[in-house]
């Protein structure tokens, strides 16, 4: 397995996660087709409730276990590199499972907190219904978040890109395929088509991470993945205390960035209701600029997401090793191409 350049792996990992936005605005066309408005508002539903969960057990993992694997790994302390993937796993474990539970145990008080009075179309029932289908997706992404973290603070970017690639295109085929198969050929209800669609996302992140598992264990010596005779002088605790503090600065940006989506979305359900639109039209419209639009200005970025990837392992790296020349070429780096590549986009738009 070969390391990757700060370039090779920023070219790498923006082609990667470019492809994976550009597949995720296709397939809302044929999904749009099979299951209508009415299956899309229902899907927003779930699925904005979902990224609000899924930012609180996981969001900043990859990038904090990214940063503190490649510090441990430029000072050489191979058994505090692996001592801390194992801790993170503990912490996300745990947090994951709570989550879970809250999600599936109070499905049917989320739906009715959304749809409120509108009534009509979607049912908070039905709301309730996706809202558990999706529920087991957060204990799978989590856990795979850790392993691309790992990879990334060892400068391996393509086996974590290739994981998120595999992950979109599992996922996109169970949406597609099993709300067709659903309502098409078996006429099944439409709550039961979005529910098996919402599932996506969890079969996505095991095919992801039997992945990332199999070219794990491919390269044990690597990675760093054997037996240390002597542990490293760092304690659990600084670890932990490491972990947590580089990743709560992403976690609330996160946990932010989808609860101002998801009061969009309320807003302009409680809006549209109260001058007097139909629920079908009310659904529509809130779940296309919450959910549907904004994907359109996912290349844009997608693009700082990938110079990210690949950015932090190598600053973190020079940084450790007081290379301060490499510290400072490669942030001019990440700007120039930033500029270069996203003001284009965003002027364009």
């Amino acid at each position: 397995m070969k390391k990757n350049s700060f370039i090779e792996g920023t070219l790498i990992a923006t082609f990667a996660i470019i492809l994976i936005k550009v597949l995720g605005m296709i397939y809302v066309i044929p999904f749009y087709r099979i299951v209508g408005s009415d299956g899309g508002a229902l899907y927003s539903y779930g699925y904005n409730i979902y990224l609000i969960f899924l930012s609180i057990s996981s969001a900043g993992i990859p990038n904090a276990i990214s940063k503190v694997i490649s510090e441990y790994n430029a000072l050489d302390l191979e058994e505090a590199k692996v001592r801390a993937s194992n801790i993170a796993k503990r912490i996300i474990g745990f947090i994951s499972v709570v989550a879970f539970f809250i999600l599936f145990i109070f499905a049917e008080e989320i739906g009715k907190f959304i749809i409120q009075d509108l009534k009509g179309n979607n049912s908070y029932q039905d709301i309730a219904f996706v809202i558990r289908c999706v529920a087991p997706a957060i204990l799978a992404i989590p856990l795979l978040s850790i392993n691309k973290g790992y990879l990334q603070g060892h400068n391996y970017i393509k086996p974590s890109s290739m994981s998120e690639l595999i992950e979109q295109i599992v996922r996109i085929f169970v949406i597609l395929c099993g709300s067709y198969l659903c309502l098409k050929v078996f006429n099944g209800t439409l709550s039961m088509a979005i529910g098996i669609a919402m599932s996506g996302a969890f079969f996505g992140g095991i095919a992801a991470y039997i992945y990332l598992k199999i070219i794990s264990n491919r390269n044990k010596e690597q990675l760093g993945f054997v037996k240390h005779p002597q542990k490293d002088k760092i304690s659990s605790k600084a670890i932990l205390k490491k972990i947590i503090a580089y990743a709560v600065p992403f976690v609330i940006l996160s946990i932010v960035l989808h609860i101002y989506n998801f009061t969009d979305q309320l807003l302009i359900l409680r809006t549209l209701e109260k001058m007097n639109y139909s629920a079908s039209d009310v659904e529509f419209i809130a779940s296309s600029i919450s959910t549907w639009a904004t994907k359109i200005c996912a290349i844009i970025t997608a693009i700082a997401t990938g110079i990210t990837t690949s950015l932090i392992p190598t600053i973190v790296s020079a940084y450790t090793q007081k290379r301060k020349k490499d510290v400072n070429r490669n942030i001019n780096k990440a700007l120039a191409l930033s500029f270069t590549a996203s003001l284009p986009l965003v002027l364009r738009n």
